[in-house]
């Protein structure tokens, strides 16, 4: 007989391991396997943004982060003599951490480790999955120890979470669909010697290409450079030594910056791919495993954490026996969605960046955009703008009447890292308790927590009364006046995808 787990996580980065977090925060303990046999110590993705700043907070890991990380409230970019031309500020971004956070990726990891044995669950390194193959009842997934043996697990669900080269994707003859930038660029870690300021990233365009460096904690930087020609490509491949990267940054920025020490390098091709489903019955792809996007946008990393944010809760119900099918099928749905908008987002910066290459090239400026456009790219990269707005999980009563309140339904709850719990959050403004209300509280126990609330209700998308129901994502899943019939639509809203307690 096989051995046997509720859900089995395929991969150890940051995806996988923050659905672990939310599993087992739900009370579900996942099996987590990576291939690596050991922590890896690259850099690689740094940047986590304000967005997931709040997602961390709830799952109890934002203070470790902000001790660790570099805090960036700015992007800026600079010309070839290093003079500075634009500049973008977070301040004003609506959250608590109106920056982003600049943290090498395998302390992420770490950090996101430690929360799953401090949940009671292990991390097994030197475990590849060779083969998953569904059947009606389960998934049964072949696994490979660095030591050769094998061994055979038969999980209820399986979460692909490997990267890019992912074994669950390739079971559900799922592709990467989409497109490869032009180019090679590099990305390297080290020491440089340059009077940039730390509190935030400089995209530094020149005609012969673009340089991105961005701070690291203990004075590092992370260092990305475009545009690199056949013979750069070429000798990068062969000599990722301190002295090959430095002649490819002197190329393009000729003073003001010194390359002291490279930890770490790499040749690398950008992407905007994502494959048409996140989900196939029982088997469901995190983070690069079903997209890969711009790194100017900052978002790869986060994006995963995302999709674990909505699955975790979605699945522990699941087996719980506490929801209904469309619970878990509006994963796939939801989570593509707001995948295809990150995609959007980066790329729209990566074509900014080049934009600002090729306007130094030909001295042309681009016209600068609107406050209100500004604005908006800000709340984007900073991934506060994520909505499931047209999700059959997301509603109000009576519809259609509420514009232009925002938050609307799909959107984000600006308060949510504030809200404790792992369930539903019923928030009631001016509403005084009633048998309505009791009957709510006594109908959902275990599943939906039932306050009145005392802030400012227009934060919750109310002109002045009502209810909001905040989902165990942080997301606002119903709005309604809280009167008998505004009462009656939310209890049948949650009854379309929850099992309530008395049935």
């Amino acid at each position: 007989m096989p051995a046997s787990t509720e859900v089995l996580i395929i991969g150890a980065g940051p995806s996988g391991l923050f659905a672990a977090i939310e599993l087992a925060r739900q009370g579900v303990q996942a099996r987590v396997v990576e291939r690596e046999p050991g922590p890896h110590t690259q850099a690689r993705a740094t940047a986590i943004q304000p967005g997931t700043l709040e997602i961390f907070a709830r799952a109890g890991v934002v203070d470790r982060v902000l001790a660790e990380s570099v805090h960036l409230g700015f992007a800026r970019l600079f010309d070839a003599d290093l003079r500075q031309v634009g500049e973008t500020a977070f301040a004003g971004v609506g959250c608590l951490w109106e920056f982003q956070c600049s943290l090498p990726q395998w302390r992420t990891e770490r950090i996101l480790a430690d929360r799953v044995v401090e949940l009671g669950g292990t991390v097994e390194r030197g475990v590849e999955a060779v083969s998953v193959r569904q059947r009606d009842d389960g998934v049964l997934v072949g696994l490979k120890r660095v030591d050769g043996t094998a061994e055979t697990v038969e999980a209820s669900y399986v979460i692909g979470a490997g990267g890019a080269h992912s074994v669950t994707r390739e079971s559900m003859a799922e592709t990467l669909v989409g497109t490869t930038y032009p180019g090679t660029s590099l990305v390297a870690s080290g020491t440089i010697a340059c009077g940039l300021p730390r509190d935030g990233s400089a995209l530094i365009a020149s005609p012969e290409g673009w340089v991105l460096v961005v701070p690291l904690p203990g004075g590092h930087w992370l260092t990305f450079v475009g545009d690199l020609d056949e013979g750069e490509a070429r000798r990068l491949t062969t000599d990722p030594t301190t002295g090959a990267v430095a002649a490819m940054i002197e190329r393009r920025v000729t003073e003001g910056i010194r390359l002291e020490e490279v930890a770490w390098a790499a040749p690398f091709r950008m992407h905007r791919r994502l494959v048409p489903q996140l989900a196939d019955r029982r088997c469901f792809l995190l983070g690069d495993a079903g997209h890969l996007s711009s790194p100017f946008g900052g978002e790869g990393l986060n994006s995963g954490i995302h999709d674990g944010n909505n699955l975790g809760w979605k699945l522990a119900l699941e087996l719980h026996g506490r929801s209904r099918p469309r619970l878990l099928e509006s994963f796939a749905a939801e989570r593509l969605a707001a995948d295809r908008h990150v995609l959007m987002v980066s790329d729209c910066l990566h074509q900014l960046a080049y934009r600002a290459v090729q306007s130094a090239r030909t001295g042309v400026v681009p016209a600068p955009p609107t406050p209100a456009e500004a604005a908006a790219m800000v709340q984007s990269r900073s991934m506060l703008d994520v909505s499931y707005a047209g999700s059959s999980l997301v509603g109000e009563y009576p519809a259609g009447t509420w514009a232009p309140m925002n938050p609307a339904p799909g959107d984000r709850y600006p308060d949510r890292a504030a809200l404790a719990g792992t369930g539903h959050h019923l928030l009631l403004f001016g509403a005084s308790e009633d048998a309505g209300i009791t009957r709510l509280r006594r109908r959902w126990r275990g599943l939906v927590e039932v306050s009145h609330a005392t802030g400012d209700p227009r934060r919750a998308g109310l002109a002045d009364s009502g209810a909001v129901l905040v989902r165990p994502d942080g997301h606002i899943g119903f709005r309604t006046l809280a009167n008998s019939a505004g009462l009656r639509a939310l209890d049948s809203h949650l009854d379309s995808y929850l099992i309530p307690a008395n049935v």
